[in-house]
């Protein structure tokens, strides 16, 4: 450690080579264009190599201060996460989540009313968006994705695995018995969202020619696609996790006893830090309790079990 440059000349480096400017630097870090001048000459001398190439009214990096830069910018990203950890919850009561939307309208929102319950003192403010979060501000607590949980410098851990499955509302099939034969005489509807299976998939997987069958509305969202079938619009093949609500309320019948895995499941993610604050375990532990109730219940009455 001794062997390190200052910890100011590399914070004034960061500075000016983010913004290729000693003066914008020096706006940024409240000092003058001489003090910032002073610094990364100051880095320089310790590490006898030049950083910088001077010009009338910018800076470049050399090759070698290019080199430099992710390793101080990776350096006092941790120094910052460190310190914020050490920080007590400006909000230990508030938990805010970013949640895609259609996992917040057809599930979350329905089971939410015992978790107030059970934790009233914890608020929750859902933020639905399918963008992913960087988590830099600080105001996110934790993020549900339908992805493949792969998320650059944040840990993501699996909550549930969705299915494609078939649905249509109780006016057009009654108690739900339908056959094959009987499916290529009906209006099918489609999700085409990031994530889902078609219906050419689903029906080469039960043996059929998909040219047999008719499609009769494509629609990129998955909740209007089960917007549709409980209107009586068609056949839907709807993601299992965004239907069940309304399989539940007897608006959708679950059919042909059949089910294709998505490439796509649900997971939670934030930094890792965020995972061992207390409210944010708090709302961790319910959730998982709750969404493995859910679709175990769900499993067992469609099954008989």
């Amino acid at each position: 450690m001794a062997d390190l440059p200052p910890l100011n000349a590399l914070k004034t480096f960061l500075y000016a080579a983010e913004t290729q400017s000693f003066k914008r630097a020096a706006e940024r870090l409240f000092v003058t264009q001489a003090a910032v001048s002073h610094q990364i000459r100051l880095l320089e001398d310790t590490l006898e190599t030049q950083l910088f190439q001077r010009m009338n009214r910018e800076v470049r990096l050399t090759p070698e201060g290019m080199r430099l830069l992710p390793y101080v910018r990776s350096g006092f990203r941790s120094l910052k996460n460190g310190v914020d950890q050490l920080k007590d919850e400006t909000l230990p009561n508030r938990l805010t989540l970013s949640v895609s939307p259609a996992f917040a309208s057809s599930w979350l929102v329905h089971h939410l009313k015992d978790f107030q319950q059970q934790f009233p003192e914890i608020h929750v403010n859902i933020r639905p968006s399918t963008a992913l979060e960087d988590f830099s501000s600080q105001e996110v607590d934790l993020a549900i994705r339908f992805g493949l949980g792969q998320y650059e410098g944040l840990k993501s851990q699996l909550l549930i695995r969705d299915a494609m499955i078939v649905v249509a509302s109780p006016e057009m099939v009654g108690d739900g018995h339908l056959t094959l034969e009987q499916l290529k005489t009906l209006p099918l509807l489609e999700d085409v969202s990031r994530g889902s299976v078609d219906w050419h998939q689903w029906l080469e997987g039960q043996g059929c020619h998909p040219d047999d069958f008719r499609i009769a509305l494509t629609i990129e969202d998955s909740r209007l696609v089960i917007d549709a079938a409980v209107n009586g619009q068609g056949v839907g093949l709807v993601r299992q996790s965004l239907a069940q609500e309304q399989i539940r309320q007897n608006r959708l019948v679950q059919l042909l006893n059949s089910e294709i895995p998505t490439p796509f499941s649900y997971y939670l993610v934030a930094p890792d830090a965020h995972f061992d604050k207390g409210k944010n375990k708090i709302f961790i532990d319910w959730l998982q309790t709750a969404l493995e109730q859910s679709f175990m219940s769900e499993t067992l009455a469609y099954y008989g079990s």
